[in-house]
């Protein structure tokens, strides 16, 4: 069983994506295309004047990226990007321990469908799901926490720098701390052996990433990269070139966020702001932003002048990282990608970027968010429908959520409405018979007025907490499947771990997710599971 929400009921997204995403038209200059499947053909056509050469040079280093994977169907799909007639859809995400919250699994199927949709629509084009390993991240802290059976699991280690480069060392206690959630029965094993070999210990972090997502979405075909390469940032290294010298980032972003406050909302508040220099450069243990001072390059306490910073540029390449607004320029650079599928924060600030885009006459990708789904298990649907609750409740605060439920089962009328329309009317009364005797009286007319709603608003609540208390069973159940939906007051999607899920699921969970996710649709997905 599944039930869509409208967007604009569950308010998940800020007004800026809903608004976006609604195509207001006073966003239309900083993106390229909305996200409809016949647009996907004017991107095409915009972006198959993609260079072989540079398809040549990510065929061969995905290859060497897969060198210890062998998967027919992935290598298949990286051979075929060599092809004119072969293009991208591309997600990515930070390298969470374990995948971290389950929306990190909802990106990956939402690529997978947009794929089989295309080729549908396209069937002369390839288009091959992308994820886009975060390596170069360096902040560990907001990636090693996995929530999973209502306890937060950290991973702690002393190493810094570029997440992705990370050596696993004592990874296995942290596992065993995981395992020892685990039954012995056959979905437990075999997740708990695809995990297990996954992470083995002094392998690094993106290479036991990628082999977890590739042992659960290779079959797929989904292509995994780490852009931490040195042959994909030769391709990119004239426009951090440009970087260095002229600010390019800075000076467009902020045009753009100057623009959006003009025509949109001088209340808009930009999702990132951009630096001088948009890139750090990575040593050993460290990724360190890179500062310009009295027209020096400062280095890991070393100053470099231009010359000089622009010739380690040239000869390592692999050391310098674009940040947050550099990395889609990175992406669309060197991938023949049609769109970008993230999650709403990431769709802010790629709106920030399409004059930046421009400025380098790259094309600009279709956005759009990933889905979002609220995942309904047995037990909460018996709730569910034990206390008729409809899905667009979720959505409500906690307090909304449970008073709303309460008054419907409870045996006396707690609403006094109907005693607030009839004051109101009484006093419209009295109102008309001051104005025709003395209307000096009305000041102390409403006075009483506001004394006496004020009266009824605080006999409800008193009614209210005492109806509550008389109906403590059904509050407790009523807060334990808000707690499901929020647990610890963040959305679901953002908090629960897939192996709590498929541990108790197993494949049928990921199909279902395979065969209700349609981003077309736009919509908040509730999904039963069983």
């Amino acid at each position: 069983m599944k039930k869509q929400i409208d967007l604009k009921k569950t308010k998940v997204y800020s007004d800026f994506v809903f608004d976006f995403l609604n195509e207001n038209k006073t966003l239309k200059d900083f993106y390229n295309l909305s996200f409809d499947i016949k647009n996907f053909k004017k991107q095409l056509d915009m972006k198959k004047s993609f260079p072989l050469l540079k398809r040549n040079i990510l065929v061969k280093e995905l290859m060497s990226q897969y060198s210890d994977i062998e998967d027919k169907k992935v290598l298949n799909n990286i051979n075929l990007l060599s092809k004119e007639s072969t293009f991208t859809i591309t997600t990515g995400h930070q390298l969470n321990i374990l995948t971290g919250p389950i929306f990190f699994i909802y990106k990956i199927i939402s690529i997978i469908n947009l794929c089989l949709e295309l080729k549908k629509k396209y069937p002369k084009n390839n288009f091959l799901p992308v994820f886009w390993l975060a390596s170069e991240d360096h902040d560990f802290e907001e990636i090693s926490e996995v929530y999973f059976r209502d306890k937060k699991i950290n991973y702690l280690t002393k190493s810094k720098g570029s997440v992705g480069r990370m050596k696993l060392d004592d990874f296995s206690a942290f596992l065993d701390e995981i395992f020892k959630f685990f039954h012995t029965n056959n979905l437990a094993k075999r997740i708990k052996k695809i995990i297990t070999s996954a992470y083995k210990d002094k392998s690094t972090l993106a290479s036991a990433t990628r082999s977890l997502i590739h042992q659960l979405f290779g079959d797929k075909g989904l292509i995994i990269i780490d852009p931490d390469s040195r042959n994909l940032k030769k391709m990119f290294a004239s426009y951090m070139e440009d970087e260095l010298i002229n600010n390019t980032c800075e000076k467009f972003v902020n045009k753009t966020i100057k623009s959006i406050k003009e025509v949109y909302s001088e209340k808009y508040t930009p999702q990132v702001n951009p630096r001088e220099i948009n890139l750090f450069h990575l040593d050993v243990n460290s990724r360190e932003r890179i500062i310009i001072k009295d027209s020096k390059y400062i280095l890991s306490h070393k100053k470099l002048s231009e010359k000089e910073m622009l010739k380690e540029l040239n000869k390592n390449p692999e050391n310098f990282s674009p940040n947050v607004l550099m990395r889609p320029l990175y992406q669309e650079v060197i991938l023949p990608n049609l769109c970008y599928i993230g999650g709403p924060s990431e769709m802010s600030y790629w709106l920030q970027l399409k004059g930046f885009f421009d400025y380098h006459s790259i094309v600009f990708p279709i956005i759009n968010p990933r889905a979002s789904v609220l995942l309904i298990t047995p037990k909460m649907r018996k709730k569910i429908n034990k206390y008729l609750i409809n899905e667009n409740e979720f959505f409500l605060k906690k307090n909304e959520f449970i008073n709303l439920n309460i008054k419907k089962h409870s045996d006396v009328d707690i609403n006094l409405d109907y005693l607030k329309i009839a004051l109101k009317n009484q006093f419209k009364l009295l109102d008309s018979i001051v104005a025709k005797t003395d209307s000096s009286f009305l000041g102390s007319v409403n006075a009483q007025k506001k004394k006496q709603f004020n009266g009824i608003d605080k006999l409800e609540k008193r009614l209210l907490k005492a109806q509550r208390r008389k109906m403590s069973l059904i509050e407790n159940d009523l807060n334990n499947l808000y707690n499901e939906i929020y647990p610890d007051d963040i959305f679901q999607e953002r908090k629960l771990n897939f192996i709590d899920i498929y541990l108790r699921y197993g494949d049928t969970f990921f199909k279902s997710l395979f065969n209700n996710i349609d981003l077309f649709e736009k919509k908040i997905l509730v999904l039963d599971i069983k």
